[in-house]
This record gives structure tokens, sequence and C-alpha cells, in this order.
């Protein structure tokens, strides 16, 4: 966590993605392995600074893989990864009709279906994780992650 200017902790809010997801910031869409700390990334509520980014390699991950399409009509565009236990914002019609509220935020693993969404054990793979000062929902590809408290992500 990193230190306020009068020596207090202040807490991060943390999303994890796999290498080569790609996420919209001001310098335009980039794999998330290219952010840097200071990059402004599109959040719902507008650009957002990114405060620190780091990469780990964790083994035997699960992950949610996202067919092209599943979490809403022509979203996401592609096949996409994510990390089981990081936090979903799902908006319109499938997440009315599926949690019974839109815009509802969920972890990936509450999103397999078995069929067109699925969860993976994947033994090698390369997540960074981005934190933020505050909480967001980020535009990472098609899907839309949103911050999880560090303490919270820490126990995940």
């Amino acid at each position: 966590m990193g230190a306020t200017p009068r020596g207090e902790t202040a807490l991060r809010h943390l999303v994890r993605l796999a290498a080569g997801t790609a996420v919209h910031t001001l310098r335009g869409t980039l794999p998330v392995e290219a952010l840097r700390e200071g990059d402004r990334v599109i959040a719902r509520s507008g650009a957002i600074r990114l405060e620190r980014v780091w990469l780990e390699a964790p083994r035997d991950v699960e992950v949610v893989h996202v067919g092209a399409g599943t979490v809403a009509h022509g979203r996401p565009e592609g096949a996409q990864r994510i990390p089981a236990d990081q936090p979903l914002l799902l908006r319109g019609e499938r997440a009315d009709l599926v949690y019974g509220r839109s815009p509802v935020t969920v972890p990936a693993r509450r999103i397999v279906d078995g069929r067109l969404t699925r969860l993976l054990r994947v033994p090698d793979l390369r997540l960074v994780t981005l934190a933020f000062a505050a909480p967001a929902a980020i535009q990472a590809g098609d899907l839309e992650p949103v911050t999880c408290p560090e303490s919270a992500a820490a126990s995940a």
C-alpha cells in the first residue's frame, strides 16, 4: 500500500488481468503489460490514474474463458481470459435476466455456463495487477473488470 502525505497508509484498489488483455487508455488501446504508472485508464466514471502496475506469474491459476458474444450482444468481440476471482460489471438484458438487475457486479466465475464461458485451470499464466487510488470499473477489451480493495484482493 502507498503512503499518504500524513504518513497514513492509503488503500489501493486492484484489478488483475491476463497478460495480453487490451486495456483502453488515453494513449489508446494497449496490452495490459504495456501500461505504466501514471497512465490514464478509461473507466466508467472517466479516465483514472494508474498508481502502480506489476507482473506476477502464479502457477495453476483458475481463469474464466469468456467466449465471443457471451456477455452481451457482440460482447466480447473475441474470446478473453480473466482470473476467476476478478469481479466484472455486467449490464443489459443478460444481467437483468440472469441476476435480476442491471448493472450487477459478480466474480468472473459466476458467469461460467460450462459451454461458451468455461472455468479453466492454467498451469502458467502471466497476470498483471493494476492499482488505482479509488474504486473503478475499467474497460478491458469488451469486459468491465471492477477493482477490489487491496486487502480483499490479497485474500482472494
